[in-house]
């Protein structure tokens, strides 16, 4: 798969498909890795929270100018650096309060001997690291065309209907995959194979950070098993 430049919103990805097969052979599957917990950092240094508010306090003061929608294209920039300041600044406003909220509960039923409070309060502080993990993950996004949409290609390559039936495999793995993350897919073009699967298909995905999950998912993926094709 090999990302291009953005055109109109979306990016573009391409992904091939190529079936080798060898008798006998087998693939181990991948070991599932742990994750470390994780520690007690300062989330508005790692956000850099202090430029960002003073950014998004900026943007909000032009946007109030009136003279700034005389200039659509500025207008729209502003207003998507604003929802992308937003997404930092408020997400870390809310949660803040609402460890401060939590911290507060804490103390309250730890004092008067209520289990089953701090049992709950826990389950609450737990859904806070869970968002903050995942706003951790998404600064890993540094490249432009990361929030964008993406077109996905997927193409049998050499190996005939088994290259097919795989490539027919990925495509119902890609579709899953968006549905698991809230994503939008539509089959834009696809092409069946001769006997079983399909020959190539490309898939548009349309969600937040579309493009920057994808843009890995590149390269031939070769698939080793024994033919239930082969007579």
């Amino acid at each position: 798969m090999h990302p291009s430049a953005p055109r109109d919103g979306l990016a573009h990805t391409t992904h091939r498909t190529q079936y080798s097969w060898k008798q006998n052979a087998s693939t181990s599957s991948a070991t599932n890795s742990k994750a470390s917990a994780p520690g007690c950092t300062s989330s508005g240094g790692i956000f850099d929270y202090p430029a960002k508010e003073r950014k998004l306090s900026e943007v909000n003061a032009a946007l109030e100018d009136p003279k700034v929608w005389d200039n659509p294209k500025r207008a729209q920039e502003l207003g998507k650096e604003k929802k992308s300041l937003e997404d930092v600044v408020l997400t870390l406003d809310r949660l803040s309060q609402e460890l401060a909220d939590n911290a507060e509960l804490f103390e309250m039923s730890r004092e008067e001997g209520d289990e089953a409070g701090m049992v709950a309060i826990e389950g609450e502080v737990a859904k806070v690291a869970g968002e903050v993990e995942k706003m951790e993950f998404r600064r890993m996004f540094n490249n432009p065309a990361d929030p964008l949409n993406a077109f996905l290609d997927i193409q049998a390559g050499a190996g005939g209907t088994e290259a097919c039936d795989w490539a027919s495999m990925l495509l119902r793995q890609y579709l899953r995959y968006a549905e698991r993350k809230g994503f939008k897919a539509q089959i834009e073009d696809e092409s069946a194979g001769d006997t079983a699967g399909i020959k190539g298909a490309t898939i548009k995905i349309e969600g937040e950070y579309a493009f920057g999950l994808l843009r890995t998912e590149t390269g031939v993926h070769r698939l080793v098993r024994k033919s239930p094709f082969d007579s």
